[in-house]
């Protein structure tokens, strides 16, 4: 069997047929991790947010003004793929608690509604694709969400008696995929430090087939 090979990035449109890659020795190329999310960038579907200002988060899951919230509207055409979810803190919980991943099912009869960002911008910086998702700060789900993947733990350790916190974050690697009409938030167990939670999303839309 003889398989057409070709050494190189390939620039290719939406569909079309292109020749394996390889590199300059002749191995195979394999995008994956984060080659894989650098080609999704090249493409102009891939977007960042997070919030420009600390929020207090609810205490357990809440379909009530979660800090920043994804969503994919109905009719949006497109799959929105989670590659990369996180959140931080500035000011230390009162009580230790779970911080989640959570996600809400598709309601045909009720959207998604909020503060649409200002701070989204498309990965490749300076090009001229919106998204098509939305992001927005103190939304209104439809139903509680369920908690999919676990964050991290919020402690209540003073939090000034060291250099720097870590992000507690989770790279998705595009496990984690919104159809239309779905969403997903971070939250927590308990209500975080009083405007201290930030929570920040890489996300690619890659159309619905």
């Amino acid at each position: 069997m003889f398989l057409n090979t070709k050494e190189g990035v390939q620039s290719l449109g939406s569909g079309a047929i292109g020749d394996l890659r390889t590199d300059k020795t002749g191995a195979m190329v394999v995008a994956q991790g984060h080659a894989a999310l650098a080609e999704a960038v090249i493409k102009g579907n891939c977007y960042g947010v997070c919030n420009q200002a600390g929020v207090t988060s609810q205490a357990g899951l809440s379909a009530t003004t979660p800090v920043l919230t994804l969503y994919n509207p109905l009719g949006s055409g497109v799959n929105l793929v989670v590659w990369y979810a996180g959140a931080a803190f500035t000011v230390a919980f009162a009580t230790a608690g779970a911080i989640w991943l959570a996600v809400g099912s598709v309601i045909q009869s009720a959207a998604v509604t909020g503060t649409l960002t200002t701070a989204h911008r498309n990965l490749l910086v300076g090009s001229s694709n919106s998204p098509k998702c939305q992001t927005l700060l103190a939304a209104t789900l439809p139903a509680v969400p369920v908690g999919i993947s676990l964050l991290g733990v919020g402690l209540t350790g003073a939090i000034t008696t060291i250099p720097f916190a870590q992000t507690v974050g989770k790279i998705f690697d595009g496990a984690v995929v919104l159809s239309p009409g779905a969403n997903a938030s971070i939250q927590t167990g308990v209500a975080s430090g009083a405007s201290g939670m930030f929570c920040e999303y890489i996300w690619e839309e890659i159309p619905v087939t």
